[in-house]
């Protein structure tokens, strides 16, 4: 079903903008009034009858569950910055979301963060259950009917309205690929499980254990690091993985830690010849991507996941329109010969 976000998608104007079009209200151009209206044509689009008659007393609320932006190399602002940019299409129909942040580290920090977005009474609730035990815990006492969308991570056998980000297991199958093609698949790798991990990290892992598997003569280690440690604790896991894997050819990271890892190696003058492949475009990262010591980078597209996540519980809540399942996001390859497309 065509909605108004892909009319907007297809014209590259705003939600407001076809809102305007479509209703014969406000001020909008010439040519981006046919444009729009050529592409309401062509895609067939028929209104929502319900979003037709929406009152504008009610205010939808949803709430948001996530880790502190801060928190894992401040890989939480992108998506933060895709929910902030929904609610800002969205604002016209009272739509707003109210952050509950908590600590990565703090199953307690989950528990209250959980606790104060239920009693804020919520329309819907938008959550990255990277704390998995906790998590499992308390998504069942979600109150019935009440519709909650998981973002970055999943736990499998809830009742999830839909899950919006990336399949982990290929993401590790194809950077066992990628690694496998600058090693010609020989040679010792090392396998770093950052902790605390979640379903997501340990999907990444056995995705790419599988592909080593199914190599030729590579051999992987796994080695876990408690990322609470900080920089002193990747030093520490770097300096071992060194020491035991003679000679080394590569180390795959589960998450966007990536750039303690090469700073480490870059530390120790242990670079050369080590290909490092990690996650996600956080600024430390792009830094060693673009000086060569990180080889790979997979992006999850966070912002799209945030984006997706408000949407959904719009498209359900207000619109009343079936939603998706599961929303997969692309699992895109940078280098640094490519990364300055994905700036943004």
């Amino acid at each position: 079903m065509t909605s108004i976000k892909d009319i907007a998608a297809k014209a590259k104007v705003s939600i407001g903008t076809v809102d305007r079009v479509l209703h014969d209200r406000g001020r909008v151009s010439d040519e981006t009034r046919n444009r729009v209206q050529r592409i309401v044509r062509e895609l067939g689009y028929r209104p929502n009858i319900h979003a037709r008659n929406l009152s504008l007393k009610k205010v939808y609320r949803f709430a948001v569950i996530m880790p502190r932006l801060s928190q894992d190399s401040e890989y939480w602002k992108f998506p933060a910055n895709g929910i902030d940019k929904a609610c800002r299409e969205l604002e016209m129909y009272k739509v707003s979301a109210t952050y509950f942040l908590f600590d990565r580290y703090s199953n307690a920090s989950f528990g209250r963060a959980f606790r104060e977005a239920l009693g804020s009474n919520p329309d819907g609730l938008l959550i990255a259950p990277v704390l998995s035990r906790i998590a499992e815990e308390l998504i069942p006492t979600i109150p019935q009917g009440l519709p909650y969308v998981f973002f970055d991570s999943s736990i499998p056998g809830t009742d999830c309205l839909t899950f919006i980000g990336q399949d982990p297991f290929q993401s590790g199958l194809l950077a066992s690929s990628l690694l496998q093609s600058i090693t010609g698949g020989e040679g010792n790798v090392a396998v770093i499980k950052v902790m605390p991990d979640d379903f997501h990290l340990r999907e990444r892992i056995r995705g790419f254990l599988t592909g080593v598997e199914g190599g030729k003569t590579m051999t992987a280690k796994l080695f876990e690091v408690d990322s609470h440690g900080g920089e002193p604790a990747f030093a520490d896991v770097v300096g071992r993985i060194v020491k035991e894997l003679v000679p080394l050819k590569g180390i795959f990271v589960s998450n966007a830690w990536t750039h303690s890892v090469a700073r480490s190696m870059q530390a120790l003058s242990a670079a050369n010849g080590v290909t490092v492949i990690g996650y996600d475009l956080v600024p430390k990262n792009l830094h060693y991507l673009e000086q060569g010591l990180i080889g790979f980078l997979i992006s999850q597209c966070p912002s799209t996941q945030g984006y997706e996540g408000i949407y959904s519980l719009y498209e359900h809540v207000v619109l009343r329109e079936k939603v998706k399942q599961t929303i997969m996001v692309p699992i895109d390859i940078l280098t640094k010969n490519n990364v300055k497309y994905y700036r943004g």
